[in-house]
């Protein structure tokens, strides 16, 4: 008995490929199903916070601390509108405190950027230890108040320089 092979004509070459390739394409396209595309997730890029409140942005809003009650506060606090006004950061009290926390406030004018670590504002009553988080009252003077979840970070690393305002000499 004699075989007979199907000898590949150029035509049927290219015909194979292009099935393959189709193939390969519909195979591979489902890929993107299973896998988001990153650029749409929203996430916030910074070791800090964001926070809102009225004509008051505040951003990568961070306590530096090491759960001994006194923490200082970093980040950027910018004042979009064109009034003056005084911003008020007060952390609350944790479970079972006996004395309230203190705040500290910077005053900020119209349209002027304030980066708070140089301000050297001082919190007390943070006895939250570093990797934990804090609710932090925000008050602007020309919008309302806010409450922010601020994560305490230990004083290592680019925060080894935050250091609170220096007291008056006794």
């Amino acid at each position: 008995m004699k075989r007979r092979f199907l000898v590949q004509t150029p035509v049927r070459r290219r015909v194979s490929a292009l099935a393959a390739c189709v193939a390969l394409a519909t195979v591979t396209a489902g890929c993107q199903v299973n896998s988001p595309v990153q650029t749409d997730v929203q996430y916030v890029p910074a070791d800090g916070v964001p926070a809102d409140v009225g004509q008051l942005a505040v951003r990568n809003l961070v306590l530096v601390g090491d759960g001994n009650g006194q923490a200082i506060v970093t980040g950027s606090a910018i004042n979009l509108g064109t009034d003056q006004m005084t911003v008020k950061f007060v952390p609350q009290a944790a479970q079972g405190a006996t004395a309230a926390p203190s705040g500290s406030e910077v005053p900020l004018g119209p349209r002027e950027q304030v980066d708070l670590a140089t301000k050297g504002l001082q919190l007390s009553g943070v006895t939250a230890k570093p990797g934990t988080l804090v609710p932090v009252t925000i008050t602007s003077s020309t919008g309302g108040t806010t409450v922010a979840q601020v994560p305490v970070l230990p004083a290592s690393g680019y925060y080894s320089t935050a250091t609170p305002a220096p007291t008056g000499a006794a």
